[in-house]
């Protein structure tokens, strides 16, 4: 689960990758920027997780193939696994769509996450609408309690770095 956060910038993969070419401490003091400004979601995320399992069968041992437990919530990657994050991925097209887009975002990883915040349909996704209220169950709802704070500190860093690499593009 990615949380967009709506703004349009013009240019910022190019600056961004133009900066790391330049230099890539300060690119990645850029990242390190972003995390920053981002850990008000990061940290609502995190304490809106519920304690326990959410339902039940969730606390169960799922196992795949390899014995590995890939599914419980038991497992201690499902709270490490919301994170903030810089893309420099390269914009790709196929077939008229577009991928890629992204420079900044907030990702929630793992099966728990696909499953809990976005779950709609089924037992399992009822189960979970009528305990915790309809998907987006905590990324979106994390990013809504900051959203103002956050979307002005990211214009800001993006100014910054548009500045940097002597580009005009401004929001």
């Amino acid at each position: 689960m990615t949380v967009d956060l709506g703004m349009e910038f013009s240019g910022l993969k190019d600056a961004l990758k133009e900066l790391n070419d330049i230099d890539k401490k300060l690119r990645r003091g850029i990242t390190t920027e972003f995390k920053a400004i981002a850990q008000p979601i990061v940290g609502r995320a995190e304490s809106m997780l519920p304690t326990g399992a959410p339902l039940s069968g969730m606390a169960r041992s799922w196992k795949g193939k390899s014995g590995a437990d890939i599914m419980s919530w038991n497992d201690a990657r499902v709270r490490k696994n919301i994170k903030a994050f810089t893309s420099g991925k390269k914009v790709k097209e196929f077939n008229g769509n577009t991928q890629n887009l992204g420079v900044f975002g907030i990702k929630w990883a793992g099966p728990q996450a696909a499953l809990f915040d976005m779950l709609r349909t089924g037992t399992l996704g009822e189960s979970l609408t009528a305990k915790y209220g309809p998907p987006s169950r905590i990324i979106y709802k994390a990013y809504e309690s900051a959203s103002a704070e956050v979307e002005s500190q990211v214009k800001d860093l993006v100014n910054k770095v548009m500045l940097l690499t002597g580009n005009q593009g401004r929001i």
